[in-house]
């Protein structure tokens, strides 16, 4: 019992650190959407969208190799992945500086400072990520909940930055920056960070694990931020903004996920080294019925809040949230099949269904506009379906499913 209770507890403790650390940002966007920073939002999504698949290149980012159960050894795995993450970002400022204009033209934002920030912000905050996944999976939780808490320095850096710069796309990312940089620095003077870093190389096996990951990532990165561009192309004005309240709104929901599946994926990966797939499947049941349950709580409170005499702006955030929920149920098949995946080194398979699934989300698109049908907020919510389900109900007829215990 007490082990449930703490399990319990660490779970709320990561939402609400989560909350903390990360949510007050999601929440100064909003701020911004609705205040007097409005049309600079969409131009902050698309760079906060740019900065997500840079940081996906890194192999930093790809922490989730970190779960399989063929790596032993993380002091190694850690040199080789800090030392291929440092020879991408100088590719990517190299390749920066060959397209600077072009860049430049299409996220209409000229200064160089911001893109500086966005490239410090990307290494750091990855190498945090990475940090704070490798002590929740050896269960040294106290630590990943202070690294992650010490990401709330970004918000406070931000804000101070506001007051500090008229613009306010410089004030938000080099705030960030700054922050992130802040963080770095008590994080080596308490020798939080774990590992002593020598140059090392990946092998072909662990290029390949990252390879897939990394094309898993870039297509969830399509499905969330990334698809502001594809919006942008298309959609009207008022269209992409409301995309951009879904997004925002939804990356709330986000760090509930990151919660509980703090602790939720260290616990399947224990009993699925101890070769207990039964006890694994009893607690995937259970975890996805709390997100259903929350799920539920959330619409009640949206029909609540609905009835409220807000302003426009506010109205138009209010009334994303079904849209949000359903997206939210949809990601919950994939929270809690994800684990098996990459436990089951399943990395392959993972990657091969969310390519089909993109694929036929393409098609879905084609036809619809064939037949002029083009919302683009469907279309959004149609992706996260397809994912959802595809890779749900595949690891439960391949290696999520009793019959294959051993």
């Amino acid at each position: 019992m007490f082990k449930i209770n703490k399990r319990i507890t660490d779970s709320f403790s990561y939402i609400f650190v989560s909350g903390a650390s990360k949510g007050f940002n999601y929440i100064l966007l909003l701020y911004f959407a609705v205040g007097i920073y409005s049309q600079q939002y969409v131009s902050i999504l698309l760079l906060l969208s740019l900065e997500q698949i840079l940081s996906l290149l890194l192999p930093l980012n790809q922490s989730s190799i970190i779960y399989s159960k063929s790596i032993s050894n993380h002091q190694n795995i850690t040199n080789k992945i800090i030392t291929s993450s440092f020879l991408v970002v100088f590719v990517i400022i190299l390749m920066f500086f060959l397209l600077k204009n072009v860049i430049y033209n299409y996220f209409n934002v000229h200064l160089i400072i911001v893109y500086i920030s966005i490239f410090v912000s990307m290494l750091i905050n990855s190498y945090m990520v990475y940090l704070t996944n490798y002590y929740k999976l050896i269960e040294e939780h106290k630590k990943a909940l202070l690294i992650q808490g010490l990401l709330l320095i970004t918000f406070l850096s931000i804000i101070g930055s506001i007051y500090i710069f008229k613009n306010i796309i410089v004030a938000f990312f080099l705030g960030k920056a700054i922050g992130l940089l802040i963080v770095l620095v008590i994080v080596i003077v308490f020798n939080l960070q774990k590992f002593q870093f020598k140059l090392d190389y990946l092998n072909w096996n662990e290029i390949k694990q990252i390879l897939n990951l990394f094309s898993v990532s870039v297509l969830g990165w399509l499905s969330g931020l990334g698809f502001m561009n594809l919006a942008k192309q298309y959609s009207n004005t008022n269209e992409l903004a409301e995309i951009g309240y879904i997004l925002n709104v939804f990356n709330v929901f986000l760090l509930f996920s990151v919660g509980v599946n703090s602790i939720y994926g260290p616990i399947i990966r224990n009993h699925l080294m101890q070769k207990a797939l039964n006890k694994a499947l009893k607690i995937k049941s259970r975890v996805f019925i709390v997100y259903l349950s929350v799920g539920v709580l959330f619409f009640l409170v949206y029909i609540l809040f609905s009835e409220f005499n807000l302003n426009q702006k506010s109205k138009a955030i209010i009334n994303v949230v079904p849209y949000v929920l359903l997206i939210y149920i949809f990601n919950a098949f994939n929270w809690v099949s994800q684990p098996f995946y990459l436990i089951l080194n399943k990395f392959k398979d993972y990657n091969l269904v969310n390519i089909i699934t993109y694929l036929v989300w393409g098609f879905l698109i084609l036809m619809c506009s064939y037949f002029e049908y083009q919302n683009y907020i469907w279309f959004l919510i149609a992706i996260h379906f397809f994912k959802g389900l595809f890779s749900y109900f595949y690891a439960k007829m391949n290696f999520m499913n009793r019959k294959y215990e051993t």
